[in-house]
């Protein structure tokens, strides 16, 4: 068996660079940009009457909603603060844009 050549060593290393860059590049591709979670209402942002966005603790992990204008929410806004006294879940359906998910559905979960 003979010992591999600097030239062999260094197409090697190139190689594993290589399938880690691919490999961070199919994780990257596999962010969800979109979906729907259920989760508790950990905090509500906004004045009394309007909410600006809303965090949820889903699966561990708090994730920020922000509102939109027009969504589809079968409840004003304001009711997410009673969900965040009692505990109760909802359910958001959001779309990221530009690393902010916006709450495009609401409803009790």
């Amino acid at each position: 068996m003979t010992p591999f050549r600097v030239a062999d060593r260094h197409l090697l290393l190139f190689g594993i660079r290589a399938i880690g860059v691919l490999a961070f590049a199919v994780v990257m591709a596999c962010t969800q940009t979109s979906g729907t979670v259920r989760g508790v209402v950990t905090s509500v942002e906004g004045s009394l009457e309007e909410v600006a966005a809303f965090s949820l603790l889903v699966e561990g992990e708090e994730l920020r909603f922000v509102s939109v204008a027009g969504g589809d929410y079968a409840f004003a806004l304001p009711h997410l603060r009673e969900h965040r006294l009692n505990g109760d879940p909802v359910l958001v359906g959001w779309e990221m844009v530009d690393n902010v998910r916006y709450a495009l559905s609401l409803a009790d979960g």
